[in-house]
């Protein structure tokens, strides 16, 4: 499903693994299973969580695709019954069994090998394996040194600094990344249940992954686990109910996950100690249940109920202890020389621990009444509540939040969310117009400081400082109006405009974070208000020859009151940070705005193609003081340290997007036949191109006078081929899929931006990256480079061509399939709202354009809610 996202117009993919649309924040994409919201509440690296989040936080994303019934993307304004989100909606509905049984087991694998530039991190042509792999090197280092001295250390370096025979982990972690495959099994499987094929259907689906991480981690094989059990009962007419259980799991790492090589592992550093690390646990099980009742021929209502139960560990473990003198039976050596820079064992146990659990009950209820031919009415309402738990230090040393000068953050919290909407769809002589408005509430109930300038520090026992007075937060309620309209303007063409007021809330990082080192260096503001996004939007859709669709649009978002960051002066701030803490406020802002152009080859035939492209700018802005003293206007303190209120060029920023989907499909029983044999029957071939604008970043060179210049310039452009085979043979009521997946097809790079001013200037000004220069050749810049091993390797940030070859086994009956077909010919006499572009037209037109070819291929996932008046009168 991942994929899906990153091929839609006006999606980016983040470094860290997390998605944004139309320049809008990573977590304003509300993404829904069944209804059931997949939220990462605790975002953070544990005991750090206000410097950087985890790598990977969308895991949940990548759901099962054999248990997908239909998937539905809006990355656009959206109709009131939808919040909390301010960029875009991805709705999946699972499966839910057929009259008979069916299913499909497939099976994934990539062989092991090396999946990044640059050389084997623990190969011989390392600098430090050059220098210190040999005996004769450490003689040459040590001439007047004893043999025996020689050999053991030379010894032990090279087991700390090898994996062990069998490429498994040596006591600091070192492994054989090399040797390891992906591996992924897939299940689907459903049916009737009982002698009523229509009364109760079950669907089961389940997905276990084992991905190897492309650099060193600690956990080594990343494991992605979901399993699903969905029960369908219609026990009387009119009424059907339905019932989710959901368990999704992820063993990762707190700094690995995506496939940037920046958030792929540790940096190079830490390559020889992997064991100061600890692996992330993330588990949460789901229960739903859906009650759906058609009340008459024009009207329905629909109830949901969940509860999901999410638990985020990060152990903290003993880290063997380097000696400090040399014996025979030691594994390790003392630190020295031979170190050559790398991180090396300095801590009693591993640096992170994690404690974090979150319930979350959710109801929300939705009514739809087709009044008249003309007039549809819907409203419902919505209601979150949550209970969350979370501990986490940052230390080598568990008790930091007492004692130590690492980092710990504790909070407890019960915050909620209330939400109704009411929408209408009038239709008039080609014209439909739907307005609706919604309203949404939240609270984080907990408590605060009374005064935010001195709040109570704890730790310091008898000698605590602070105000120990506390205080509720406060709730906030927003009013957004939603509005859209579409018309024909020509026979095949319509256009459509849309406006809209979006909040979301605040993440609960940003809201309740307590983060420690000697007295508060960071703290939440419980108070922070909703951030909001206002959104223009024109588009015009155009049916060329009934052969093509081209789908034009312009938006403009326009961002305000968002969240940045803002330092309060407190006697209880932590020591080392001047006395004052970080927290945040709603003193941010943003824009986007761009056009985006869609062609569809929608006719019949096995050539079949979508491009879409986009132009966009997205910046980003901050107002008012950068740090506060006290909550006196007037104090002068407060304008030593101001905000200038000027539009910068969003770090996330590509210009330009391009994106293309090609593929060749011959059916089943076609193609060229040999010898009685028709070879390439069912058999497709699609190729995958990607192309984006280059991050941007900032360099002004010494001879510029410009200030308050950001991200002036941009990396290079950065694309790949993807290519895609399939296979399908048949037998009988069986078929076994075979297909080999190639990612990055023609080895394209893109380059990493660089971390370093000095790497910075040598590429901007002199073409010269890290990894070409030795340590010590560069008279311009004699540093050493003895990480030169990562360097090479981290130059190009996406991965090298790999080839995953999957086979699947699947029994399909094809009653189902004529039943699908004969329900989608039914559907059509319905209204059919496209949420993703805002068409909407009247049942005349739908009899029109849903016979057209195109309706097959591009409109079952946004169907109406009103099919459920077909599926239950």
């Amino acid at each position: 499903l991942k994929q899906i996202l990153e091929l839609t117009a006006g999606i980016i993919q983040n470094p860290n693994g997390t998605y944004s649309i139309r320049g809008g924040g990573a977590y304003e994409l509300n993404f829904m299973i069944n209804g059931v919201e997949q939220i990462t509440t605790n975002t953070g690296v544990p005991g750090y969580s206000f410097a950087w989040d985890k790598s990977n936080n969308s895991w949940k994303y990548d759901y099962n695709p054999l248990a997908v019934a239909q998937m539905e993307i809006i990355s656009g304004g959206f109709s009131a019954e939808y919040g909390n989100a301010q960029s875009g909606v991805v709705k999946v509905v699972t499966k839910e069994g057929g009259p008979k049984l069916s299913g499909e087991i497939r099976f994934e694998y990539r062989p092991p090998g090396q999946y990044h530039w640059g050389p084997y991190l623990y190969g011989p042509e390392t600098v430090e394996w050059k220098k210190w792999g040999t005996l004769e090197g450490w003689k040459r280092m040590y001439p007047d040194s004893s043999d025996e001295w020689l050999y053991k250390m030379w010894r032990k370096w090279v087991e700390n600094h090898s994996p062990n025979p069998d490429g498994g982990p040596n006591p600091l972690g070192v492994y054989d990344y090399r040797k390891l495959s992906y591996r992924r099994f897939l299940l689907g499987f459903g049916g009737p249940l009982g002698s009523s094929p229509e009364a109760l259907r079950f669907f089961i689906s389940a997905e276990y992954r084992e991905k190897p991480t492309r650099i060193p981690t600690i956990e080594r094989v990343q494991i992605y686990q979901n399993y699903t059990l969905t029960l369908s009962w219609s026990p009387i007419p009119k009424h059907k109910f339905k019932l989710m259980g959901l368990y999704q799991y992820y063993r990762g790492g707190l700094f690995s996950g995506s496939d940037d090589i920046r958030w792929a592992g540790r940096d190079g550093a830490w390559k020889y100690v992997l064991v100061t690390d600890s692996p992330r646990d993330e588990i949460t099980t789901t229960q739903s249940f859906t009650w759906t009742y058609a009340i008459n021929q024009h009207s329905f209502f629909e109830l949901t109920a969940y509860h999901s139960r999410e638990r985020y560990i990060v152990l903290v473990l003993p880290v063997p202890q380097r000696p400090s003198y040399l014996r025979d039976d030691v594994w390790s050596i003392p630190p020295g020389p031979w170190d050559e820079g790398y991180r090396t064992v300095y801590s009693f146990t591993t640096l992170y621990g994690q404690d974090a659990r979150t319930d979350a009950w959710s109801v929300y209820g939705d009514y739809t009444n087709q009044i008249t031919t003309r007039l549809q009415i819907k409203a419902g309402f919505k209601l979150n509540y949550w209970d969350t738990y979370y501990s986490a230090v940052s230390s080598f040393a568990a008790n930091a939040f007492i004692s130590r000068t690492g980092y710990a953050e504790y909070y407890k919290a019960y915050p909620y969310y209330i939400a109704g909407y009411v929408q209408s769809k009038f239709e008039y002589e080609g014209m439909i117009a739907n307005v609706g408005v919604r309203v949404d509430g939240y609270n984080f109930n907990t408590e605060i400081p009374y005064d935010r300038f001195n709040p109570f520090y704890p730790a310091l026992g008898a000698e605590a400082i602070g105000d120990p007075r506390t205080k509720r937060t406060r709730g906030y309620v927003r009013v957004s109006p939603r509005f859209g309209i579409s018309f024909p303007i020509a026979e095949n063409t319509a256009f459509r405009l849309q406006y809209g007021h979006f909040y979301s809330m605040p993440t609960f990082k940003e809201a309740l974070m307590r983060t420690t080192e000697l007295g508060w260096i960071a703290y939440g503001n419980g108070n922070l208000g909703p951030k909001q996004t206002i959104s223009y939007e024109f588009g015009l859709q155009h049916s060329y020859k009934n052969t093509h669709r081209i789908d034009i649009v312009a938006y403009y978002n326009d961002r305000v009151k968002q969240v940045g960051t803002l330092y309060i002066y407190a006697p209880s701030a932590g020591i080392r940070r001047n006395k004052r803490y970080l927290t945040y406020e709603n003193n941010s802002y943003g824009a986007s705005k761009g056009i985006e152009i869609t062609i569809d080859k929608v006719a019949p035939g096995r050539w079949n193609y979508r491009l879409t492209y986009s132009l966009s700018r997205t910046t980003f802005g901050y107002y008012g003081p950068r740090a506060l003293w006290s909550d006196d206007p007037n104090d002068p303190r407060n304008y030593q340290e101001r905000n200038q209120a000027n539009d910068f060029l969003s770090y996330d920023d590509r210009t330009h997007t391009f994106r293309a989907l090609v593929s060749y499909n011959i059916e089943k029983d076609g193609g060229i036949e040999i010898l009685g044999v028709k070879p390439f029957s069912d058999f497709s071939v699609s190729l995958t191109y990607t192309a984006q604008s280059g991050t941007p970043f900032t360099y002004v060179t010494s001879y510029d006078e410009f200030k308050d210049v950001v991200n002036n310039r941009r990396y290079p452009l950065e694309a790949k081929f993807d290519l895609n085979l399939t296979k399908r043979i048949y037998f009988g009521k069986q078929s076994i899929l075979i297909g080999v997946r190639v990612m990055n097809l023609f080895n394209n790079r893109w380059l990493t931006p660089f971390s370093s001013q000095d790497d910075l200037r040598d590429w901007v000004e002199r073409n010269i990256t890290p990894d070409m220069l030795k340590p010590g050749e560069d008279p311009l810049n004699p540093r050493a480079t003895q990480l030169l091993s990562y360097l090479q390797v981290s130059m190009s940030r996406d991965l090298v061509r790999q080839e995953t070859t999957f086979f699947a086994l699947s029994k399909e009956d094809q009653k189902v399939k004529r039943l699908e077909r004969k329900h989608f010919l039914d559907l059509y006499k319905l209204h059919i709202f496209h949420q993703a572009q805002h068409l909407q037209f009247q049942t005349d037109h739908i009899d029109q354009f849903c016979h057209q070819p195109q309706t097959k291929h591009n409109h079952l996932s946004y169907l109406l809610s009103l099919c459920y008046l077909e599926r239950y009168k």
